[in-house]
């Protein structure tokens, strides 16, 4: 099923993230996979396509796959994950072209194997818009969904909710992904972030995070991440902000 993966020996449980693209991990939950590392607990990423198409120009080219496949490498050592996984056979920027049914049992067979208590995903806007991002994020949720017909879904899913980050970007978010139900002060791994962030140095977009960032730090002293947790549904009161998603 994956064409390339690395990492430690083989665990079940604990926290997992399926992504489209190297770079979506660092930005969407990179401060959440590295305190659950820190606590202990197996941490794991899937991602979709290489990020060919991670160009200036954005034009697919397979030198910049390489290229964005060790910068995913150098960003999962700086935040501790225990395991990167990488799908075969899908373009960045044409996942959507591919059957939705095999994306959804190749995700089923990932997550089944690993059985992690819970896991992150894009909502229903990936954040961007970006179709990639959108098609896996639901593409993982009826994954999940696969799963728990035979009992085995994780305990807890969050979708990324951008709501808390730095800088002035405004995206057109879903209704999920603005109700943020977990507001996570990451600002003791604030630095292993921003590492992360910096090995991801063939994308501009990383860059401008970074330095948004690092001036939101400077101004506050705090950078924290936003989730909305989608299954199970948090009721309304949402629950008081800074809690923990393990």
């Amino acid at each position: 099923m994956t064409d390339r993966a690395w990492g430690a020996p083989f665990e079940t449980g604990g926290l997992a993230a399926v992504f489209a693209h190297p770079d979506d991990e660092t930005f969407g939950c990179g401060g959440v996979l590295a305190l659950a590392a820190d606590a202990g607990r197996v941490t794991r990423l899937l991602i979709a396509t290489r990020g060919e198409a991670g160009t200036p120009d954005g034009s697919p080219d397979p030198a910049m796959g390489d290229i964005r496949e060790d910068e995913l490498r150098c960003a999962a050592a700086k935040i501790g994950l225990n395991e990167v996984s990488v799908l075969d056979g899908y373009r960045d920027g044409g996942v959507a072209d591919e059957p939705f049914d095999r994306l959804v049992d190749e995700i089923a067979q990932w997550l089944e194997e690993r059985r992690p208590n819970a896991v992150i995903t894009f909502g229903p806007h990936g954040v961007t818009g970006h179709p990639d991002h959108i098609v896996v994020g639901s593409a993982t949720r009826w994954a999940i969904e696969q799963l728990a017909e035979s009992g085995m879904a994780p305990a807890a899913v969050y979708v990324v909710s951008p709501i808390f980050g730095p800088g002035a970007k405004r995206f057109d978010l879903s209704g999920e992904e603005q109700g943020a139900t977990h507001r996570v002060d990451v600002t003791a791994v604030a630095g292993r972030k921003l590492a992360a962030l910096e090995c991801h140095a063939s994308q501009a977009d990383a860059k401008q995070e970074l330095a948004d960032l690092r001036a939101q730090l400077e101004a506050d002293g705090a950078i924290y991440e936003g989730y909305t947790r989608v299954r199970p549904i948090v009721p309304a009161p949402h629950p008081v902000f800074d809690a923990a998603l393990l």
